[in-house]
């Protein structure tokens, strides 16, 4: 009879695990279940157990009419936009630092690794004045090109790209292969762990550009949706129906993304640094 390839957990502490496990994962939920349970039930039945009579509709209603439709779409343009630089970007500039050879790589690297130190709050102000002398205050180039490079994500990347078998790399030289060639046709195919878990990363952090957007837009129709939701809460501060329907809708198009790529996004956390 063939022996377990591993160790089997005693059932008790199997229980306890998915108990406790269970137990935060209630804990992280209830916050976004009351946002949910809120944006369906009218002003009075807050914070009680409304009946089923208490329902409506009503507050997502009035959240797209106050042109939510307009800032969901800035969002997901200005998100979707930055992803694709940051696949572009990040990847090429990951590859080249990982496995080509070139005078100054590791003062780069370095470089890359220090400007992930340094706060946000500190480059806002440059950036701002870089934005008003070429114009792009108050239009999509100043919350996408900017962001077309991170230097996490670059980290991400490299670490990756520094588990790939150089011995593949030369067989693929040696069959005729450019860089470029095999880097295209050999290293992306294989790195799809690596650049999901860069997707959701980008997504997510793009989605939330609150402080950019707040910065560098002052158009109500160039609102993303963080900004524009921030001033709705303003507005409604007495109808927390009203925010909590902006609240779910800010939340649905992440947990869209990363419940598509979870299983990718999970393996690459779990194996950054190395390779199947």
């Amino acid at each position: 009879m063939n022996e377990s390839k591993g160790i089997r957990r005693p059932l008790h502490s199997s229980l306890l695990l998915w108990l406790f496990l269970g137990v935060f994962a209630v804990i992280f939920l209830i916050p976004f279940l009351y946002a949910i349970y809120t944006s369906f039930i009218e002003q009075q039945y807050v914070d009680t157990i409304a009946p089923l009579s208490g329902f409506t509709l009503d507050n997502y209603r009035a959240v797209f009419s106050v042109n939510v439709g307009r800032w969901l779409f800035n969002s997901a343009f200005v998100a979707f936009t930055v992803l694709i630089g940051n696949l572009i970007v990040n990847t090429m500039a990951a590859f080249a630092l990982a496995k080509i050879r070139f005078r100054g790589r590791t003062a780069i690297f370095f470089i890359i690794i220090a400007m992930m130190m340094v706060p946000y709050q500190i480059v806002i102000i440059p950036l701002y004045l870089m934005l008003l002398d070429l114009n792009w205050l108050n239009t999509y180039m100043a919350l996408i090109v900017p962001f077309f490079f991170q230097g996490f994500l670059v980290f991400l990347m490299r670490q990756f790209f520094m588990s790939f078998p150089d011995d593949l790399l030369e067989a693929a030289r040696i069959d005729g292969l450019s860089t470029a060639g095999a880097f295209l046709r050999i290293v992306l195919p294989n790195s799809k762990i690596a650049i999901a878990t860069q997707c959701i990363f980008s997504f997510a952090g793009t989605w939330n550009f609150m402080t950019w957007g707040q910065t560098f837009i002052n158009d109500p129709n160039l609102y993303i949706l963080p900004v524009g939701l921030n001033t709705l809460k303003n507005r409604y501060y007495t109808i927390p129906g009203y925010t909590m329907a902006g609240v779910v809708v800010m939340t649905i198009p992440i947990l869209i993304i990363f419940f598509m790529m979870q299983k990718h996004f999970v393996q690459g956390i779990v194996t950054t640094g190395t390779k199947e």
